[in-house]
């Protein structure tokens, strides 16, 4: 009975087609995961940030006072070296004798004074070891005496030490690559006259480890810069000399905290502060991923969480849909596997009428087609190959002796000179003719000039080494390229095949009897031109048959090599 139209079921397949989400209910799981992925990327967002904010917070807390400690302890550092040498220059035994200390005093009293003043200066050095060198200048700048490592000073930096007439401290300078720095104290007499100055060669290795803070992460530093913007500090990723590329903080200037790209090209979360009493700056600097670690840490662990919601919400979709889908993701993979070049794929076919069934059924079919077609295709192929290297092998050999014809041989021959030039190994040619050819034709016929062709090669064929190769040149010639052989050994080789056929009986009964087939030889070695290989060997060839044939000549005998 014909429904109504207004009753009449609508036409889900055209509907699916227009609509994807209904004919392909993996769409499903993919909504899912969208939706879920969205809200845990939304709430890991809010985490980080508020950990991120709560971390620069503690940041800008911990530079500044890291940078205050430094400061503090270079300031300590240096009021104790200030300290000490003033200690040192008031010392009795340097007031008792400093004025026996003065040039030309070379008395046994000027003697002993230099002594006790040698011993108290080499007792400071045992016992301070921030003090590389202590030395005596007089009031114009003369070195008196010198206790510890010999380092030779600017002249600017003795006289300014010795014009302070005050306790003092130089700048930092770097002489070939080692950092120098003075202590400096005015000597005076037991009468209180002005006599020279004392001064301390200060060692600044331990200058470096005092300014790390040990709040800092395992790859954190701070150090010191210069007026001039060069580091003053060695630290592991940093040398004296070096440039600090970031701008100088100006005298009682707060500090700030900021990220930046360091000279090496690190992101790095650093600060630096004004140290007044060297007009230095003292900075601070720790890798962004290190002083940023927890916050690292907490989106890992917020991903982690996140994810396995994800998993568990897609994966419930994705076994939902699954069984809708897998009719079509087989068929997708057969068509893969086919375009791919995959023979006799074959799906298992729906028995249903939608859209999948027809689809699986026409593929198969298709598939059966191909696969015969393909068959048939590859037959053909197979013969017509057979017939190629057929007519490719007939190219390329004598159909007489079956051995490699003429055009055969010029190309090897191209190739082989090629090797041997990259290689420098030898290379020999010989070149042979039947003696009287052309008499034995004449006497016996052509057919029997053929057999004696086809014997003449297979002697030569069985003395030489599968690495050689021998050719039918042309007529009764032949050619023998003989590869890692040099002259004395190609010569051997072509006597040994001349007697071989000289001994070899083409013939019964007459009339090998009365006169034996003979061959003669024309031999030559490469030595670097292909054309004059080939034309020495043949001028051999030439002078062998001149000679009386039945003789092997080289190159060397017709003038040549």
């Amino acid at each position: 009975m014909k429904l109504p139209a207004r009753m009449r079921i609508p036409n889900w397949r055209a509907f699916r087609w227009k609509n994807p989400f209904t004919s392909l209910p993996a769409r499903i799981s993919f909504l899912v995961f969208l939706a879920t992925l969205f809200t845990s990327l939304a709430i890991t967002a809010i985490s980080v940030n508020s950990i991120d904010t709560f971390l620069r917070g503690k940041i800008d807390q911990k530079f500044p006072q890291l940078l205050a400690s430094s400061v503090e302890r270079l300031e300590l550092w240096y009021d104790q070296r200030e300290l000490e040498i003033g200690v040192f220059a008031n010392s009795r035994i340097l007031r008792d004798n400093i004025g026996r200390l003065q040039p030309g005093a070379s008395s046994p009293r000027a003697r002993r004074a230099r002594d006790e003043v040698a011993q108290y200066l080499a007792y400071v050095l045992e016992s301070f070891p921030q003090y590389g060198a202590l030395f005596i200048l007089d009031a114009k700048g003369e070195t008196l005496l010198w206790v510890g490592e010999e380092t030779p000073l600017p002249q600017d930096m003795l006289k300014a030490a010795v014009d302070s007439k005050r306790l003092a401290l130089s700048d930092m300078v770097s002489l070939g690559g080692v950092r120098i720095q003075l202590a400096s104290a005015p000597l005076e007499q037991t009468s209180g006259r002005d006599t020279g100055s004392l001064h301390a060669l200060l060692h600044l290795d331990s200058l470096d480890e005092l300014h790390h803070g040990k709040d800092l992460g395992p790859l954190g530093e701070t150090f010191l810069v210069g007026a001039d913007g060069r580091y003053l500090s060695k630290t592991a990723r940093r040398s004296p000399g070096q440039s600090f590329a970031r701008p100088l903080p100006a005298e009682g200037e707060v500090p700030v905290v900021t990220d930046y790209e360091n000279e090496a090209g690190d992101r790095v979360v650093g600060s630096a502060v004004h140290y007044p009493r060297f007009g230095w700056t003292v900075v601070v600097e720790e890798p962004y991923a290190e002083a940023f670690a927890p916050v690292v840490s907490s989106i890992r662990r917020i991903l982690g969480i996140n994810l396995a919601i994800v998993a568990v919400f897609g994966f419930a979709a994705f076994r939902i849909a699954v069984s809708i889908v897998k009719p079509v993701e087989a068929l997708s993979v057969a068509v893969r596997r086919t375009s791919e070049g995959e023979k006799n794929v074959v799906i298992p076919e729906s028995r249903t009428s939608d859209e999948v069934g027809v689809l699986t059924r026409a593929f198969n079919e298709m598939t059966r087609r191909l696969a015969s077609n393909a068959r048939e295709l590859e037959a053909q192929n197979e013969e017509l190959q057979r017939v190629n290297e057929i007519l490719e092998q007939l190219s390329i050999t004598d159909g007489l002796t079956k051995l490699h014809n003429h055009r055969f041989f010029q190309d090897h021959l191209a190739k082989e000179v090629k090797r041997v030039e990259r290689s420098g190994e030898p290379l020999s040619l010989i070149l042979a003719d039947i003696d009287h050819f052309k008499r034995w034709n004449d006497r016996l016929g052509h057919a029997m000039g053929d057999e004696i062709l086809r014997k003449v090669a297979e002697v030569m064929n069985g003395l030489i080494r599968e690495t050689d190769l021998l050719a039918r040149y042309g007529g009764e010639e032949f050619a023998l390229l003989a590869a890692s052989t040099d002259l004395n050994d190609a010569v051997q080789l072509a006597e040994k095949i001349r007697e071989a056929i000289s001994e070899t009986q083409f013939f019964l009964g007459p009339p090998s009897e009365a006169e034996p087939v003979t061959i003669s030889f024309g031999v030559s070695v490469y030595r670097g031109d292909q054309k004059a290989f080939f034309n020495d060997a043949d001028r051999a060839l030439y002078a062998a048959k001149s000679a009386g044939r039945d003789c092997v000549m080289t190159s060397a005998e017709t003038g040549r090599g």
